[in-house]
């Protein structure tokens, strides 16, 4: 299978200043968005999100752990063919194939995996 590495990481933390001061200004991740509750740092390929625990935005639903993977479009149809519509449960296959899709799975201890092509096409906007 064509994976070709993690895009995003959502990590919870308790102070988000005191998580951009390690990840940002200490190991010099660049910053690309911020607000109260989250900040994402951009690498060269994928992102890591830091996020207040408890927050109130995206991900919430998506278990103690997010994290998606980087894809090649073969590799996307095989793992909707493996998931959809089996023991897990799954949101999508959304978007389309060229432009970007991506597929949301549940594991076994409730982390929200995600499968997508965006990174084929780019750095995504955020």
């Amino acid at each position: 299978m064509g994976f070709l590495g993690i895009e995003e990481l959502f990590l919870d933390v308790q102070d988000l200043d005191k998580a951009l001061d390690f990840y940002h200004r200490g190991l010099g991740i660049p910053l690309s968005k911020h607000d109260k509750e989250r900040a994402y740092l951009q690498c060269e390929r994928g992102h890591l999100v830091l996020q207040v625990k408890n927050h109130g935005g995206r991900h919430r639903g998506g278990g103690p752990l997010h994290f998606a993977f980087t894809v090649t479009e073969d590799t996307f149809d095989e793992v909707v063919e493996n998931f959809v519509g089996r023991s897990h449960f799954t949101r999508g296959p959304m978007g389309e194939r060229g432009k970007g899709r991506t597929l949301f799975i549940m594991d076994p201890d409730g982390n929200e995996t995600e499968v997508n092509t965006r990174y084929l096409y780019g750095v995504p906007e955020r």
